[in-house]
């Protein structure tokens, strides 16, 4: 694993996001030029530090993290301890996330994202997450790995188009990694798998669940299951069916709605598989009428969001705040990992 720097070796500017292990700082490397100078150091938060559950939890991100090398996925930098602390160090990436594009996109009155765009990011995650499913440790032996808190805020839109899966500080690997307690989710209920509120056995469906309610959000601009309480939101991931997505964009192909409704399924099984998947986004893409969307067409969705674009029509003081850290921190719905 990378180690070795203290915090010293590092100038915290700012704090982008706190969560109840862990927050997240822009930071600057002392001494160093060029564009990686800035990074995202993730660090345990002192009240926490003592409780043994919530460092092996941050442990396992850090080993895992090390495993895990891909253009879509955040790349660890370093990993280190002092005075009793915690610290990842992160590649910085400057973007949005999806949730804050989305919301960008809201207050500016242009609705949801474009469909092909919005299935080329979706084609995106997927092939990070078959990646992450098929992982196999240095022993040669599968992990196991699962994602499991899939939303738009944990996607991020770099300025340069490229996306980027992040926070792995509940991925799961069955038999080895921290496990969860009974009684507690460690994803947000809205998006969480029915399986996972069932406290049920957790595979790669959990993941296609994930994947697909993002991008339903991403097409329609609506998270289905959000409601004004967390027993009406659990209620609501258990037993309604979201809207048909043809009802809302008719554009998108027939093919792409049906997968995704059946992707939203709430018996796991009736899920199409990943590699499915994939594929109805690819053959979407290629659709007669299909606008191409690559690197600069993804780009050019959050450039006039982005400090530096001009006043921004949801307000100047939030606009220094979307250059975001590459890791979120951790699960809103829970105190300890051994409490609910």
């Amino acid at each position: 694993m990378p180690q070795g720097p203290n915090l010293d070796d590092f100038v915290l500017l700012k704090r982008l996001a706190l969560g109840a292990m862990s927050e997240v700082f822009l930071a600057e490397v002392k001494g160093a030029v060029g564009p990686d100078r800035l990074v995202a150091l993730k660090r345990m938060r002192p009240e926490v530090a003592g409780d043994d559950a919530w460092v092996r939890q941050f442990l396992d991100e850090a080993h895992l993290s090390t495993l895990l090398h891909h253009p879509y996925l955040a790349r660890l930098r370093a990993f280190g301890q002092q005075d009793g602390l915690l610290f990842l160090v992160f590649e910085y990436v400057h973007g949005l996330t999806l949730a804050q594009l989305l919301e960008a996109r809201r207050t500016a009155g242009l609705g949801p994202l474009p469909w092909a765009h919005a299935v080329r990011i979706a084609a995106t995650v997927a092939e990070c997450l078959a990646h992450l499913h098929t992982l196999r440790g240095r022993d040669g032996q599968p992990l196991g790995l699962i994602h499991r808190d899939l939303h738009p805020g944990n996607v991020m839109l770099a300025d340069t188009g490229s996306v980027k899966l992040l926070d792995f500080g509940i991925a799961r690997r069955t038999g080895r990694l921290t496990e969860t307690q009974p009684g507690q989710v460690k994803a947000r209920l809205e998006y969480a798998a029915p399986e996972q509120l069932r406290e049920a056995p957790l595979e790669p469906w959990t993941d296609v669940h994930g994947l697909s309610l993002t991008l339903y959000e991403l097409l329609s601009g609506v998270q289905p299951f959000r409601r004004d309480s967390p027993a009406r939101t659990m209620d609501a991931v258990l037993t309604e069916v979201p809207r048909g997505l043809g009802a809302v964009r008719p554009a998108v192909p027939a093919p792409l709605q049906k997968s995704v409704t059946a992707a939203l399924s709430k018996t796991p099984s009736q899920r199409p598989s990943l590699l499915e998947l994939r594929t109805v986004f690819d053959q979407s893409l290629r659709t007669a009428g299909a606008p191409l969307v690559g690197l600069p067409e993804l780009a050019e969705l959050v450039a006039p969001f982005l400090p530096g674009a001009g006043r921004l029509p949801w307000g100047q003081d939030r606009a220094r705040e979307v250059a975001t850290a590459t890791l979120s921190t951790g699960s809103s719905h829970a105190t300890s990992p051994t409490k609910g």
